[in-house]
């Protein structure tokens, strides 16, 4: 799919508020309230599980590529901005897709995205799960589980572990190692190894979200947004995605208007201002790829089309 630049400067495009999450669960943050202030502390939890549900719904309409796209440029605009609150974007990060692999994705799953909160295990033994399987028991519905091995060739996953995580409402599982019965798995499943060989279980570790952990490269915080597809996994925190929302819809909303001209007989080059731009960079003037207006393309064989 073309990455075409927003015909507004991403910079001035209109994007939600950022929120901000601690690292531990919204429920867990609510328990440590106590005396006058557990009300409050309660009530902050909320506010913040509203939010990241909230962000979560829209992120379910989108893919990868577009929020990549939108990352894009908010990066630059982070560079190159005087604006302080511009500039502290810290930007989405996308696993190694020569590494990260997915290994299942369940067959009804609607949305076909895996999103959601990182519950992130660190394995302190290579080739024993045991911290892996002491990690499900925490698991919840909208959670995804995030596991570096520490370097391990046996599997710490397979059918029977993501049977229970879909059945505790798990989202899926990221695993920097491998896991096993790729023919069997429930739960959206990506690793960077496969081996039928499990490991051991004998040490427990540290538990559930008491470090971040490295995955596929990229390092993934507890309560960071997990968000994968066909095309990658990307991690970041509820800040940068909140950041990267309203760019990335603009851009599915925009593609989708494209493809709709091309299938009723337009060209795609004759939708952008790909002309003019070709022309700039031979002249090697600075130019970018932008749609057109496309509220009003006249398609083929159809006298007008307004596209809300």
């Amino acid at each position: 799919m073309m990455m075409l630049a927003l015909p507004v400067p991403i910079s001035r495009l209109l994007v939600p508020a950022a929120v901000r999450i601690n690292s531990r669960s919204a429920a867990h943050l609510a328990a440590l309230g106590h005396g006058a202030g557990r009300v409050k502390k309660t009530s902050d939890a909320q506010h913040h599980k509203t939010k990241i549900d909230e962000i979560i719904t829209r992120l379910q309409k989108l893919g990868t590529g577009p929020l990549c796209d939108a990352d894009k440029g908010h990066r630059l605009a982070a560079s190159t901005s005087d604006d302080p609150d511009v500039q502290k974007y810290k930007g989405l990060n996308l696993m190694d897709t020569d590494l990260m692999k997915l290994r299942h994705a369940p067959d009804d799953a609607m949305p076909s995205v895996m999103v959601g909160v990182a519950r992130t295990v660190q394995m302190s033994r290579p080739n024993d799960f045991l911290a892996v399987l002491c990690a499900l028991t925490e698991l919840s519905t909208g959670d995804v589980l995030v596991v570096n091995t520490g370097g391990s060739t046996r599997a710490v996953a397979g059918s029977l572990f993501t049977t229970e995580a879909s059945r505790r409402g798990c989202t899926g599982i990221v695993v920097d190692g491998p896991i096993r019965d790729v023919n069997g798995l429930e739960c959206f499943a990506f690793s960077t190894k496969v081996t039928p060989y499990a490991g051991t279980v004998q040490h427990l570790g540290d538990g559930v979200d008491t470090s971040s952990v490295i995955c596929a490269g990229v390092m993934v915080n507890p309560g960071d947004i997990i968000f994968a597809d066909s095309d990658g996994v990307i991690c970041g925190s509820v800040d940068s995605f909140s950041t990267c929302l309203h760019d990335a819809e603009h851009i599915v909303a925009a593609e989708e208007r494209l493809i709709q001209g091309m299938k009723l007989g337009v060209s795609l080059h004759s939708m952008t201002n790909f002309d003019d731009h070709i022309s700039a960079r031979k002249e090697g003037k600075e130019s970018s790829l932008t749609f057109k207006d496309l509220r009003t393309v006249k398609f083929t064989g159809v006298d007008h089309v307004e596209v809300s």
